[in-house]
């Protein structure tokens, strides 16, 4: 299996002490804990899938921001994976994602759900902007790395997939039905990391494969895991042209003996000078009384000398 890591901030995959700093800071403390379940999701993933399969991870196709964790590309099709290192009993029900404690559910943010299925559905577009009308739908997986999960799923709009099917899932994989040739793959890694400044959108680059093995290859039994999801892509606006622009505007409509709007004209009011209230006048004349007192008060003692001690 070839991959291709995008991962920022990681070089020979090791993050050193100041990258690290960096990437708490930059992308959360959650980021590592992530980047290092993919590590583990591809080491089993190397073991399993030949030199056909391509990986890549954590690349930002042009004209997206977001950055897609895992894209698994090969014979059987295209996958997007995100993967999740959480521990505990979680609950996905359509597109529903929380957690349980007892008889309690409680719905968590991120929705790692809605993420994933939005993920895929930028991949799907972006390919299908990129010419490939025939490409077929590519696959949401949400994957969890570490076995202290469990997840109850009733009918998720993703594929759920726990650390104890990991390799169950990836067999599966090669055991599909092959729609896509080498050059299909190797086209659609080119595409994703480096797509062309101008596409033609009637040109369909997917070919199916003529191999004599995949034309003998037969559909596989549904995999209880497997299911397919109808992303629908963006239509383009359409361009307006020359002629849209050349089309004389109406006449303007006047309308006889309307009345005049007039227009109300607001008086500048000048904000006017409060004075003293009659409470704040009674509190000075008596801080004036008292202020009396004490100098008529400290005058009779100076005049007095024999009040002294």
């Amino acid at each position: 299996m070839k991959t291709i890591d995008k991962t920022p901030l990681y070089k020979d995959g090791q993050l050193s002490l100041i990258d690290r700093a960096k990437a708490i800071m930059q992308f959360g403390a959650g980021w590592i804990k992530e980047i290092e379940a993919q590590k583990s999701v591809v080491a089993v993933m190397e073991r399993t899938l030949d030199k056909n399969y391509t990986v890549l991870r954590n690349v930002m196709p042009p004209g997206l921001d977001a950055t897609i964790p895992i894209i698994l590309i090969g014979p059987t099709g295209i996958y997007v994976i995100c993967v999740t290192p959480l521990v505990g009993m979680y609950r996905a029900k359509g597109d529903q994602w929380g957690s349980i404690s007892g008889n309690a559910f409680k719905l968590e943010k991120p929705n790692l759900l809605t993420r994933t299925e939005r993920l895929t559905r930028a991949v799907q577009v972006f390919l299908q902007r990129q010419g490939y009308a025939d490409l077929p739908t590519v696959e949401a997986v949400l994957l969890c790395s570490d076995p202290a999960i469990h997840i109850d799923s009733l009918r998720p709009i993703v594929r759920v997939v726990m650390r104890d099917a990991l390799e169950r899932f990836i067999v599966s994989i090669t055991q599909g039905r092959v729609v896509l040739s080498p050059e299909s793959i190797f086209d659609i890694v080119n595409r994703i990391l480096t797509p062309p400044s101008s596409t033609s959108p009637a040109a369909s680059p997917v070919t199916p494969a003529t191999d004599a093995a995949a034309l003998s290859a037969e559909p596989q039994e549904d995999d209880p895991f497997a299911s397919t999801y109808a992303l629908l892509g963006s239509q383009p606006e359409p361009v307006p042209t020359p002629a849209d622009f050349a089309a004389p505007l109406p006449p303007p409509r006047f309308v006889q003996n309307a009345p005049a709007a007039s227009t109300p004209v607001r008086r500048q009011v000048r904000p006017r000078r409060r004075g003293l209230t009659g409470k704040q006048w009674a509190f000075l004349a008596g801080m004036f009384a008292v202020w009396c007192l004490i100098v008529a008060a400290f005058i009779f003692i100076i005049s007095n000398p024999s009040l002294l001690p």
